[in-house]
């Protein structure tokens, strides 16, 4: 055969030997009988114009899809460009495919487990929630950017967020909170101090009485 074949199924090359770009989610085989073994285009929902075959992932998936989407875009990434990208999440009112449907988490880096990632998307079977932060122990807010109530500054090298306010009940108010950035108690009268845990000049005797100290 001296032409150049004219090639059907997907395929290119001189004798129609390999898959065209695009189509490689399955190997090139040549047809069979009634088999045309046509070469499959890949799946990158509309996110990459790129892929190549990859026969582990093809065997993985039991014969099903071997392509590989490359350079995704619209900060989208996976197989088939059908995850977001990390410190992304899906809207759950878009489809993936949808060049708008990944937007940037909104955590506080400083609180949060993951520097700042969030759920990438809703899964009622797993529990997560698209875009929600993931606080540390003792970080609170929608976006992991404050203390919880007795605890205070807020810190991205502290593993728990933030420190026990540690307030000396016997001089400071009941049930008060300290300062969140400074940790500074609020005091009973004449007690002072960053945990109200001793007395003013020519005051005495903390936790003695009501009133935290009294007169000299």
């Amino acid at each position: 055969v001296h032409g150049r074949c004219i090639c059907h199924h997907n395929t290119e090359g001189f004798s129609c030997e390999r898959c065209k770009d695009f189509y490689n989610d399955a190997p090139w085989r040549p047809a069979e009988g009634a088999q045309d073994n046509a070469c499959k285009r890949c799946n990158c929902n509309g996110h990459s114009g790129r892929c190549h075959f990859d026969m582990a992932v093809y065997q993985a998936s039991g014969g099903v899809t071997g392509g590989v989407c490359e350079d995704c875009q619209n900060n989208t990434t996976g197989q088939h460009c059908d995850q977001c990208r990390r410190f992304f999440y899906q809207d759950p009112l878009k489809v993936i495919s949808d060049p708008h449907a990944c937007l940037p988490c909104n955590c506080d880096p400083e609180g949060t487990l993951h520097n700042g990632a969030c759920e990438s998307r809703t899964d009622p079977a797993l529990g997560t929630v698209a875009g929600r932060c993931l606080c540390k122990q003792n970080v609170e807010g929608v976006h992991c950017d404050k203390c919880r109530a007795n605890y205070f500054g807020l810190s991205g090298s502290d593993p728990l967020g933030c420190q026990p306010c540690n307030c000396d009940p016997s001089g400071s108010l009941p049930f008060s909170v300290c300062h969140p950035a400074t940790g500074e108690c609020l005091c009973q009268r004449f007690a002072t101090g960053q945990r109200c845990e001793k007395c003013l000049v020519r005051y005495w005797g903390l936790g003695n009485s009501l009133h935290g100290c009294s007169p000299c």
